[in-house]
C-alpha cells in the first residue's frame, strides 16, 4: 500500500478542517490502487483499517493541548492505519523553538541532514500531500521580518519534500494575502514541481500570474467535498425527539474578529423571527442553532456566540406579544460531533443558514439548500457561485434578514436543486482526479521529483467528467452547471431527491 504523509493537519474541533482531511484520505484511496489490487476502499474497507498508510504532520504542536485532543475522530474512522507525528516547527510565538528549528530547516536544504523526527515521516513517504484550505497568507503581520519567518515555517514541509525528491499535491486551496510581492513570488515558485489544485478563481488567478508560470496549476474544489459520509445517529434524538420527526432548519453562527455582538443577535433575532413566522411557506416547525466548530482556539469556538444568540433570542421572543410560542421552537445543539454526523443532520433539514464555510459545503454535498453568509474572503462567494448561488451570499456583518427569507423560499421551492448540485460536485471532483491522476503518472520534470515507488492508480474510481448538455433556454440556473455522473460509495447516499 501507499504511504502517504499529510502536512498542516488541523485540530478535530474545527469540523470543517477535519472534513477537509477525511475527504482527501477517501479521495486518495479512491485514486489510488492498494498493492493488492482493490478498487475501491472508500466504504467498508476504510472501516475494516484497509487502505493507505497515512501520516499526519500537525501545523502547531502547542495549540493540539486541547482537552478533547486533536485528531480524535480522524483516528476514530480510519483506525490504525494514521499515525499523527510532531509539526516540522513550531509556533512563532516559541521563538527559541522557532529559531532553533529554523536554522534545522537551513542545515537541511543545505546540507541533506536529518532534523526532526517529522523529517523521517517526510523522506519515508512515497507521497506528500499538504492539507487544504486558507493555510498560506502572511498578509496580517505587522512586520516584514516576521511575514517571512512566517511564510518559510509554512512552506517547510513543502521545501523539504522537494528536497527529498517527493511527489507533492496542494490540493483545494486558498492562497494570500501576501505581505509584499516579493514574498508572494518566493511562495509561488517554492510550488514550481507541486500540484497545485485551487478551490476558487481567485487564487487560481494568483497562479497563474506566476513568473515562471506554475506549470502545474489548476482550478479544482475544496477537499471536504470528497469525503464520504458514513451513516451515522449521533443527532438521532435531536432529529425526532422522543422519536417523533419534525422538520427543522439550521443556522450555523460564528464569532469575528471586530464583530458587533450585539448588533449581529438583533439581525439574527430578526432572521429567526421571520423564518418561524414564514414557517408553513418553507416546511418548518424547529430552528436549531448549531455550534459547527468547538475551537481549538477561542476565536474559533462557536460555542460562546451560538449561547449568546440563543439566549439572547429566548429573552427577547418571551418579552414580545406573541412570541412565548416562537421561542419554543429555537434550539441550541450540544456536543462534540463528527464532520459525519454533521453532514447527517444538514442532510435532513430543510434548509440551513451558514456562517461557518464548511457548514455551507455539508449542506450542498447533501442538496440542502443553503444560504451563506461571509466572514473571510473569496471562499464563500466563489463557491456558492459555483453552484448558481452567486447572489445567496451576504456579509456576517450587515446582513439584510429579509433578503434572506426571500430567498431561501424560492430555494426551498427549486426541486431541481438537489440533483444540480450533485452533478456540479461530481464534475469538479472528477476534473481535480483527473489533474492528480495526470500528475502522478506525468515523466518527471526534473530528477529525483518522483520518489522511489510507483504509485498504481484505479481509473474506475473517479471517472473523467463528461461533456455538459446544452442547458434549456428557460432554465438560467442550470446553464452554467457542468453534468457528469456522480461517483459511487459503499456508504450512505448523501444527496436528496435523487
Amino acid at each position: 500500500m501507499a504511504k502517504i504523509c499529510m502536512t498542516h493537519g488541523w485540530h478535530d474541533d474545527n469540523k470543517g478542517d477535519s472534513a477537509i482531511l477525511m475527504g482527501t484520505i477517501d479521495f486518495l484511496d479512491q485514486l489510488i490502487d492498494a498493492e493488492h489490487g482493490r478498487s475501491d476502499v472508500s466504504g467498508e474497507g476504510v472501516a475494516k483499517a484497509e487502505g493507505h498508510r497515512i501520516d499526519i504532520l500537525p501545523i502547531d504542536d502547542q495549540v493540539f493541548a486541547t482537552e478533547r485532543g486533536p485528531f480524535r475522530h480522524i483516528r476514530r474512522r480510519y483506525r490504525e492505519r494514521v499515525t499523527v507525528g510532531q509539526p516540522l516547527m513550531p509556533p512563532m510565538r516559541d521563538k527559541l523553538r522557532f529559531v532553533t528549528s529554523l536554522l534545522g530547516l537551513g542545515a537541511k536544504m543545505a546540507f541533506g541532514k536529518q532534523g526532526k523526527s517529522g523529517n523521517d515521516v517526510i523522506d519515508g513517504a512515497d507521497l506528500v500531500v499538504v492539507k487544504g484550505g486558507h493555510i498560506f497568507h502572511n498578509g496580517s503581520f505587522k512586520k516584514t521580518l516576521s511575514s517571512w519567518l512566517a511564510l518559510i515555517g509554512y512552506l517547510a514541509p513543502v521545501m523539504l519534500a522537494r528536497k527529498a525528491g517527493k511527489r507533492v499535491l496542494l490540493l483545494g486551496h486558498s492562497f494570500g494575502p501576501f505581505k509584499t510581492p516579493a514574498q508572494e513570488r518566493f511562495f509561488l515558485r517554492t510550488l514550481s514541481d507541486c500540484l497545485v489544485v485551487s478551490r476558487e478563481e481567485i487564487t487560481h488567478a494568483m497562479t497563474q500570474k506566476a513568473d515562471p508560470k506554475l506549470p502545474h496549476a489548476l482550478l479544482g474544489t475544496d477537499m471536504a467535498f470528497a469525503m464520504a459520509p458514513r451513516a451515522s445517529d449521533e443527532h438521532a434524538e435531536v432529529k425526532a425527539p422522543g422519536g417523533v420527526a419534525s422538520p427543522y432548519a439550521v443556522i450555523t453562527l460564528r464569532d469575528w474578529w471586530g464583530l458587533d455582538q450585539q448588533a449581529f443577535a438583533e439581525r439574527v433575532e430578526v432572521l429567526s423571527r421571520s423564518l418561524l413566522e414564514s414557517r408553513e411557506r418553507l416546511g418548518i416547525e424547529r430552528l436549531m442553532i448549531v455550534p459547527h466548530v468547538l475551537g481549538p482556539t477561542d476565536i474559533e469556538n462557536d460555542q460562546r456566540i451560538s449561547q449568546l444568540v440563543f439566549d439572547h433570542l429566548q429573552k427577547a421572543l418571551a418579552a414580545a406579544d406573541g412570541g412565548e410560542e416562537l421561542a419554543t421552537r429555537i434550539e441550541l445543539v450540544q456536543g462534540d460531533p463528527s464532520p459525519d454526523a454533521l453532514v447527517d443532520l444538514y442532510r435532513d433539514a430543510e434548509f440551513l443558514v451558514g456562517t461557518r464555510f464548511h457548514s455551507v459545503i455539508f449542506a450542498l454535498m447533501s442538496g440542502t439548500p443553503v444560504y451563506a453568509l461571509s466572514y473571510c474572503g473569496p471562499k464563500a462567494p466563489g463557491i456558492m457561485r459555483d453552484f448558481g448561488l452567486g447572489d445567496s451570499v451576504q456579509d456576517i456583518e450587515n446582513f439584510d434578514p429579509a433578503r434572506i427569507v426571500a430567498d431561501i423560499e424560492a430555494l426551498v421551492a427549486d426541486k431541481a436543486f438537489p440533483a444540480l448540485a450533485e452533478r456540479v460536485i461530481a464534475d469538479k471532483l472528477a476534473i481535480t482526479a483527473d489533474i492528480t491522476r495526470d500528475f502522478l503518472r506525468r515523466a518527471p520534470g526534473r530528477a529525483g521529483v518522483w520518489g522511489q515507488r510507483e504509485l498504481k492508480l484505479n481509473d474506475d474510481a473517479y471517472p473523467a467528467p463528461t461533456a455538459a448538455k446544452a442547458p434549456a433556454a428557460t432554465d438560467p440556473v442550470a446553464a452554467d452547471a457542468p453534468a457528469a455522473e456522480h461517483a459511487t460509495h459503499d456508504s450512505e447516499p448523501v444527496v436528496r431527491g435523487v
